[in-house]
């Protein structure tokens, strides 16, 4: 009795950070920024020049004001592994809707300045693509500021290679979503936002896509 008491002292004294969300403190352009300059100091012309000279040379090149990219910098690194915590908070924050249990592939994609993240998930009615889009849209955006981006797409629960709808956002755009009117405005307002859509529901052919669509505009 001692030992297991003894256990359960010590399971509530575990920290509870592993398990709730972290925020992500860092802007979409803040990611471009940082992305763009850790790329330029990659290049052989960038590194052949002196240390204190590379940073104001990559942001003359970009347009950036200095002081704007040495903020930046500063912020993505103080903001650690901003792609792990957006997928985690994703899956955490998507967990809590009417996708729960229905989440197939999940990646942000952060190897270039204009971020990406690509969600999916298994659909059963067709009639709820649009609200399960629109729902995964938002709740994205919401959490993972750093995405310039927002691709969704989902597949057939009853055939898995089956692709049925498919549309990408950009992250303002997603913003624009209200979470708590998606089923009354998804299929007349918020799927406008939307660009690149094929969808089953509107007789859209898509059994020539397979893997995750592209998010280029």
């Amino acid at each position: 009795m001692r030992w297991f008491l003894a256990a359960l002292v010590a399971v509530s004294l575990l920290p509870t950070t592993a398990f709730s969300m972290e925020k992500v403190e860092l802007t979409e352009e803040e990611f471009k920024m940082f992305r763009q300059a850790t790329l330029a100091l990659a290049d052989p012309r960038v590194q052949a020049m002196k240390p204190e000279a590379r940073l104001p040379a990559i942001a003359k090149d970009a347009g950036f004001k200095l002081k704007d990219l040495q903020k930046a910098m500063e912020r993505a690194e103080a903001a650690g592994d901003v792609k792990a915590k957006c997928e985690a908070n994703v899956k955490e924050a998507l967990a809590g809707t009417d996708l729960k249990d229905k989440l197939g592939r999940l990646e942000v994609d952060t190897d270039a300045p204009h971020a990406v993240i690509y969600v999916q998930w298994f659909n059963e009615e067709a009639k709820d693509l649009a609200v399960q889009a629109c729902t995964a849209a938002v709740t994205v955006a919401n959490v993972c500021p750093i995405a310039a981006t927002v691709t969704v797409y989902a597949n057939d629960k009853a055939a898995p290679k089956t692709r049925v709808f498919q549309a990408l956002i950009s992250n303002q755009g997603a913003r624009r979503i209200n979470a708590e009117k998606v089923k009354d405005y998804a299929e007349t307002r918020y799927m406008k936002l939307f660009e690149k859509v094929k969808s089953v529901a509107n007789g859209d052919d898509l059994s020539a896509e397979s893997g995750a669509p592209t998010a280029q505009h």
